[in-house]
């Protein structure tokens, strides 16, 4: 299947207004579903809070609902609340991939608020590219055998539930040729990059010593050769999600790394330092002016 490459430019709010600055708004992980969230509600705040903070483009980096479909309709309700004072886009992560959608309907243009594959412009000089991502399990070296990963993954991750006909690494690989063609693209426009999954081992955390299906995991969250793609470009940012461990922005030759994911407050898994949903997503919000 030839890769889909979007060729459609926009040039943001040129019809609306004048602006000296255009304001993107980022935030990954809300999980909606899982932290049993009152989306209505949520949608209302979160609208609220972005237009007082002034945003223009508000981009979702995955991971809403265990659900594609959900996951579209809140993107969609959310925009049509906005009208044209803020542009709204969202990627998938792997909980939207697991119900609801197909893997074709993942690589096509199934939505104009769907942003894989595809660029907005925000100014003349600074390209804001999406991609899904995936991982290639480059993480944990060679530790483990592509088997043992597969066992573990088909035995204990969430993954398992996503249908692909490819293997992970043919899906990886497939996904970094977009990526590097979106780059190319963009000529000698700066670049912003909005993606799921984990782009450098900086993130990741081993877990030696026998602690083998905790280790193993590693191999699942992206790959470090995003980063060396990303900076090898002119890519200014690097907005993910994904790992909920809430590090630090991490700034890498002219390329500043941020991880915008909320995570999970459940009655298992505690992430949070509040209890309040509203809270955590301001808290990781990432606001950048371009």
């Amino acid at each position: 299947m030839e890769p889909f490459f979007n060729k459609i430019c926009y040039t943001l709010f040129s019809y609306t207004k004048e602006v000296s600055t255009v304001k993107v708004a980022f935030s990954s992980d809300n999980h909606f579903d899982l932290n049993k969230i009152d989306v209505k509600r949520a949608m209302h705040v979160q609208a609220l809070y972005l237009l007082n903070q002034s945003v223009d483009v508000y981009v979702i980096a995955g991971d809403l609902f265990n659900d594609f479909q959900r996951t579209l309709s809140f993107a969609r309700d959310m925009q049509d609340a906005l009208g044209d004072k803020i542009l709204i886009r969202f990627i998938a992560g792997n909980h939207d991939m697991g119900n609801g959608v197909t893997y074709d309907e993942l690589e096509s243009d199934i939505d104009p608020l769907y942003f894989h594959n595809k660029f907005i412009d925000l100014t003349p000089t600074v390209r804001l590219i999406g991609n899904n991502g995936w991982y290639n399990y480059d993480f944990v070296g060679n530790d483990y055998t592509e088997k043992q990963i597969q066992q573990f993954k088909n035995s204990f991750w969430y993954d398992r539930r996503i249908k692909q006909p490819i293997s992970d690494k043919e899906r990886f690989n497939r996904n970094m040729t977009q990526l590097q063609h979106q780059l190319d693209v963009a000529d000698h426009k700066q670049t912003v990059v909005v993606s799921h999954f984990v782009p450098r081992n900086d993130y990741i955390k081993r877990f030696p010593n026998g602690a083998s299906r905790l280790d193993m995991a590693n191999a699942l969250l992206g790959s470090n050769k995003v980063g060396e793609i990303l900076d090898n470009s002119y890519t200014i940012a690097t907005i993910t999600g994904h790992l909920h461990l809430h590090p630090a922005p991490l700034k890498v030759g002219n390329n500043i790394y941020y991880n915008a994911a909320v995570g999970y407050n459940t009655a298992r898994v505690h992430e949070w330092r509040s209890d309040d949903f509203i809270t955590e997503w301001q808290n990781h919000l990432i606001l950048l002016d371009f």
